[in-house]
């Protein structure tokens, strides 16, 4: 395995100073299955204080975990000491977190055998619990008992489904019997940490593992829409696969059957960002929204602006219809450099007080109308013909 110079020196500094270091997990799975590493975690028998001697420039990045940053060339390289967790109260955090001089002890507390594999020149591959093997029969297993893993750290489950869908892996067995068994304990997860891997899984090539998470019982608990969708067989998998790896594009084909008021309401429980938020719920509430022409397109650009695209790539994919002609209608628009909103409207508040109009509402009234007289005929946008208009 062919290890960066700045990995490679880490490790050796490790060894001159009588320790031990391996990259270990998502980055040595990766490069077992041909695809690049974008970073290195590295494990050493070095406990925190001992690896802040050996190098000049650290970051106490999670040091009560054993974690500390190496800066080399301006790129931090996370250091983690062995270590042996204790007892998980919480499903999630364990109550301590006990050190050690030894690697087997930290690989055997990792989640699945695919990422409990450690690498180093001198020593190769460190495989003790099969994980080369589970990435050439593509599954994902966990260490050991797989329920005892779900019980430490209930997120487990939907890294165990995230992980299948982004690389293509199914589950083994005894693992998904696991996951089924202890599927309620996901209520005890920040619904932030349920997001991330379930928006993941979302944006990945490979929804049809949303039939696994369904089947492993934990939707009641965080998102008891989709299963109803996915019950009503109201989404196509290889659909979302198609689609633009955009989540609002995706989420709002997932959730196309539904209110945008509900969509709205789902991703402020999911504790989604203001902007992912309305954007997908807009997305969902235009979907039905009829482009006949450049005129009713120039319409829905003024509402949903650069993300009129994403609703014409929605709206092909939730009816089954060629967009193609929207899709060129909208290129000629965008190039022409129509005016489809307020901002590039040649009027503004300031004009409409020679008309004698100046309150509030009605000046939004009037300015509605001067942008569909505008919207209507783009050769319009003129101080001059706008406000002939409006006096006619």
């Amino acid at each position: 395995m062919q290890l960066p110079e700045q990995v490679k020196f880490i490790i050796s500094e490790l060894n001159k100073n009588g320790y031990e270091g391996y990259i270990v997990g998502g980055c040595v799975r990766d490069y077992l299955m041909g695809i690049p590493p974008h970073d290195y975690d590295i494990t050493t028998s070095a406990l925190p204080e001992e690896v802040k001697a050996i190098f000049p420039h650290t970051v106490d990045t999670g040091i009560e975990h054993g974690t500390v940053t190496v800066i080399i060339d301006k790129i931090g390289y996370e250091l983690t000491t062995y270590r042996i967790d204790g007892e998980y109260k919480d499903n999630r955090h364990p109550e301590q977190v006990i050190f050690t001089d030894k690697l087997a002890g930290d690989l055997s507390r990792r989640d699945f055998t695919v990422n409990a594999i450690a690498y180093n020149d001198q020593r190769g591959y460190v495989d003790m619990f099969g994980g080369m093997e589970d990435i050439k029969k593509a599954i994902i297993k966990g260490v050991g008992e797989p329920s005892k893993r779900f019980q430490e750290d209930a997120l487990r489950m939907m890294r165990a489904l995230r992980f299948s869908a982004q690389l293509n892996f199914s589950i083994e067995e005894n693992t998904m019997l696991a996951l089924k068994e202890n599927a309620q304990l996901i209520k005890n997860i920040s619904i932030e940490r349920i997001r991330e891997e379930f928006f993941k899984l979302i944006i990945s090539d490979h929804n049809e593992r949303l039939d696994l998470l369904y089947e492993s019982g934990m939707l009641p608990y965080f998102l008891p829409e989709l299963k109803k969708i996915i019950e009503d067989n109201s989404i196509s998998y290889t659909t979302i696969n198609t689609l633009s790896k955009d989540i609002c594009v995706r989420l709002a084909y997932v959730f196309h059957t539904l209110d945008s008021d509900n969509v709205k309401k789902i991703l402020h429980n999911f504790r989604t960002d203001n902007k992912t938020n309305k954007i997908t719920s807009q997305l969902v509430k235009y979907i039905d929204f009829e482009i006949t022409d450049k005129y009713s397109l120039r319409k829905l650009i003024s509402i949903l602006g650069e993300n009129t695209e994403h609703e014409i790539e929605i709206m092909g994919a939730v009816k089954g219809i060629d967009t193609s002609k929207a899709k060129e209608m909208y290129s000629e628009i965008i190039s022409a450099g129509d005016c489809c909103n307020l901002k590039s409207l040649a009027i503004n508040g300031n004009d409409l007080k020679e008309l004698g109009i100046d309150h509030g509402k009605e000046v939004g009234e009037y300015l509605a109308k001067a942008l569909d007289f505008v919207l209507k005929n783009p050769h319009n946008n003129q101080r001059e013909k706008i406000m002939a208009f409006l006096r006619g």
